[in-house]
């Protein structure tokens, strides 16, 4: 007489192939939860120049953008250097320190701000200085007003260069784009 049911093998086979499952979507669960810890540069950089801009009109003072590579963060502050807001790529940054931290894994983008040369030549389209003496460490803004400039961004194998109205802090779109 056969009895209905499943046998030992057969109920370890499963659970075997259930746990080979769950531990792919773990896998896969784990790398997009950790892509959702970073903000790509160009969306971050356009807010830290709308940041910069407002805290320029509002304190009626010289707000200044830079970059810190090492943490991989925009920096608003004042004449004296004081931060007045952060706005970090990747939400939780490495300290370095532990040998636990993943430091090395992270891509962590070049920027590069450039000060938009004074125009020459018979259109008037280009400029005579070469990209090093344009290199700028900071950006000033001034009553909400910088000079024109534009950002280089490398990041993951890939390179963008984002040109900014002085006035508004928009992204200035070519029209051949």
């Amino acid at each position: 007489m056969r009895r209905r049911g499943f046998t030992i093998v057969e109920i370890l086979l499963v659970l075997a192939l259930l746990a080979i499952i769950a531990g792919m979507v773990a896998v896969g669960a784990v790398g997009m939860i950790d892509a959702a810890k970073m903000e790509p540069p160009d969306r971050v950089l356009k807010r830290a120049v709308l940041d910069a801009v407002y805290h320029a009109s509002e304190r009626k003072a010289p707000a200044f953008l830079r970059y810190d590579g090492k943490r991989a963060t925009f920096l608003v502050t004042d004449a004296g250097g004081a931060v007045l807001a952060e706005h970090a790529i990747y939400e939780d940054m490495p300290s370095g320190e532990d040998e636990d931290d993943d430091w090395d894994e992270l891509d962590l983008p070049e920027v590069t701000f450039l000060a938009e040369g004074p125009l020459a030549g018979e259109g008037g389209g280009a400029t005579k200085l070469e990209d090093e003496h344009l290199v700028l460490t900071r950006i000033p803004f001034q009553s909400g007003v910088s000079p024109p400039f534009q950002a280089k961004i490398a990041f993951s194998n890939k390179e963008q260069v984002l040109r900014f109205d002085p006035f508004s802090g928009f992204v200035v779109v070519d029209e051949g784009e």
